[in-house]
């Protein structure tokens, strides 16, 4: 392998580490559980291996966030643009 290569993928490698404390560090700073949440429920999707749902279950979820957001237990668009322009 070329030193040319090895200095990139080093690079690489710093830069995703740079970008995954800097992203750390927003975290921690985050106040509002339900950002906190919405983040916990992202990562937990990328990180588990996906298995495709029947149309039942899907329906069945969607209901779910149907109830949870007419009784209140959501974030507006504007509420995490507010949250967000304090990062």
């Amino acid at each position: 392998m070329s030193t040319l290569v090895q200095k990139r993928k080093l690079s690489a490698i710093a830069n995703v580490d740079e970008e995954k404390n800097a992203l750390a560090i927003k975290l921690l700073s985050l106040k509002d559980i339900s950002l906190v949440q919405a983040f916990k429920v992202i990562f937990d999707d990328l990180t588990t291996d996906s298995v495709r749902i029947t149309k039942k279950q899907y329906n069945k979820e969607i209901d779910g966030a149907l109830k949870r957001v007419k009784a209140g237990h959501s974030v507006s668009n504007e509420e995490v643009m507010k949250e967000m322009e304090k990062w």
